[in-house]
């Protein structure tokens, strides 16, 4: 593509760019509703989405993540709610959950992106003194609602952001997964928890995306764990190669990394997996963006015409300004 070429695409990027819905990759319109709801102050909306999907573990637990960002600044409120005369043991749990899932929200908003030298000592104390208040009402609510994963999946964000010892990361991911075995919420933060920057490795983290993928039953969502994988391995080896002032080497290793045998993996569970349920848009980004990079174009424009206008912060926050809509017209994918 000759510069020309470049620059057009690059306006047609950022036009199509504003017509996207950013930060709400999902199909639920009432969620839509509460979530603008909850912005306005009404928080009684977000109660009523709650108790809906006390029977329906992901839909509860990406119901309770979009509420808590909608409330973040709002905790001291939410926790108010606790002192209603009227409020019986199911409303309670869901209030705590709701609570507890904004404090950690609202904690990493004082900390913001980057890595932990870049964010400096006095954010990052704010940072864990917030988000040390999710502890006790996420333990409340998973006692109220023993049966309820919601809770444990939330609590695996709370250690992973506390730098908790591993042992302590594996007995919420333990909880979670005896509640609810196949929760993509928790096999995402199961993940996280293994990657390289929260102090695992690239090797742990692969083993598990692979044996998750090898597991996972025909039609899974959880085969998307292999190309969060991938994503989460360049992310952190090009942020090490830019702060190293090597900016050759970051540039083979995207032009290089997806080898046959990779893309073959690839190839292998997207066929496995099918993006069915409430993670259905995640599950479509990602192998949108994976099957895109490696060199797959019909299959990522299959996966990204069922993205619509709605993308995934991971994987294409990692990859610049517009990249999901840069993506879109590469393709020619309108939406």
């Amino acid at each position: 593509m000759g510069l020309f070429g470049r620059r057009k695409a690059k306006a047609e990027a950022a036009a199509l760019a504003e017509h996207l819905v950013l930060d709400r990759c999902w199909d639920d319109f009432a969620l839509d509703v509460g979530v603008d709801a909850v912005v306005d102050g009404h928080r009684k909306a977000a109660l009523a989405l709650l108790r809906e999907s006390r029977d329906a573990h992901e839909t509860r637990t990406q119901r309770v993540r979009a509420l808590a960002d909608a409330a973040i600044g709002q905790s001291t409120d939410i926790r108010e709610l606790l002192t209603a005369d009227e409020l019986d043991q199911a409303t309670a749990s869901d209030v705590l959950l709701w609570l507890g899932s904004t404090l950690i929200a609202e904690a990493w908003k004082i900390r913001g992106g980057g890595t932990a030298r870049g964010v400096g000592e006095e954010r990052l104390k704010l940072f864990s003194s917030r988000l040390r208040e999710a502890r006790d009402p996420l333990m409340a609510a998973a006692r109220l609602a023993p049966d309820d994963a919601t809770p444990w999946v939330e609590l695996q964000r709370y250690a992973r952001g506390m730098r908790l010892d591993q042992p302590q990361r594996d007995f919420v991911w333990l909880e979670a997964m005896q509640r609810c075995p196949t929760s993509y919420p928790a096999h995402a933060g199961r993940l996280q928890t293994l990657a390289l920057k929260w102090g695992g490795s690239h090797e742990e983290m692969f083993s598990f995306a692979r044996d998750t993928v090898a597991k996972a039953a025909p039609g899974s969502p959880l085969v998307a764990m292999l190309p969060t994988a991938h994503a989460e391995y360049l992310l952190n080896e090009g942020d090490r190669f830019i702060a190293e002032g090597s900016a050759w080497a970051y540039v083979k290793l995207n032009a290089r990394y997806f080898t046959p045998e990779l893309r073959a993996e690839l190839r292998e569970a997207d066929s496995k997996g099918s993006a069915s349920g409430v993670y259905a848009k995640d599950v479509h980004n990602l192998f949108g963006w994976a099957m895109l990079e490696s060199g797959e174009p019909d299959r990522a424009r299959w996966h990204l015409e069922r993205v619509g206008n709605r993308p995934s912060a991971l994987p294409w926050s990692y990859s610049g300004e517009h990249a999901f809509a840069r993506a879109l017209v590469r393709l020619g994918v309108t939406i």
